[in-house]
């Protein structure tokens, strides 16, 4: 990702947590869910900073930005970059299998249950077809 895109989802990342703060915050004292979603928008924002200044630190400097731009298209860091991102879908797809599955049978909660199975469901489908449209062959 160029620091040009790593720059706008910063700046997303504060917008997203500033709304969510000044909107949960207004409700939090009412609700858990208000205080817990006003946290979150602390922790985005707090992100969305640290992101924005990680970038702009690179853009004074035009030696590190350029290293940084190298390195990111290594074919070693995008290697272990995919392997990494498989692995992670890999296994949040059987976490959620098996936190849908203990929602059904263990807690009762089918909804809860039946939709997480179908979060599961459609992200196989979703590899399966994106793995076809990918493999093609021109």
């Amino acid at each position: 990702m160029t620091l040009k895109n790593q720059k706008k989802f910063a700046v997303l990342w504060l917008v997203i947590g500033i709304v969510m703060w000044v909107v949960f915050s207004a409700i939090g004292e009412e609700s858990f869910q208000g205080g817990l979603l006003s946290g979150m928008g602390s922790a985005f924002i707090v992100v969305g900073a640290i992101r924005l200044v990680r970038v702009r630190r690179l853009e004074k400097n035009p030696e590190k930005a350029a290293d940084y731009e190298t390195a990111l298209k290594d074919e070693r860091v995008v290697y272990v970059a995919n392997k990494a991102r498989s692995m992670t879908f890999t296994v949040s797809v059987y976490a959620q299998l098996a936190a849908g599955l203990i929602a059904i049978f263990a807690f009762d909660q089918q909804l809860l249950g039946q939709a997480l199975c179908f979060l599961t469901c459609f992200q196989c489908l979703l590899f399966t077809v994106l793995y076809r449209v990918y493999n093609k062959k021109y």
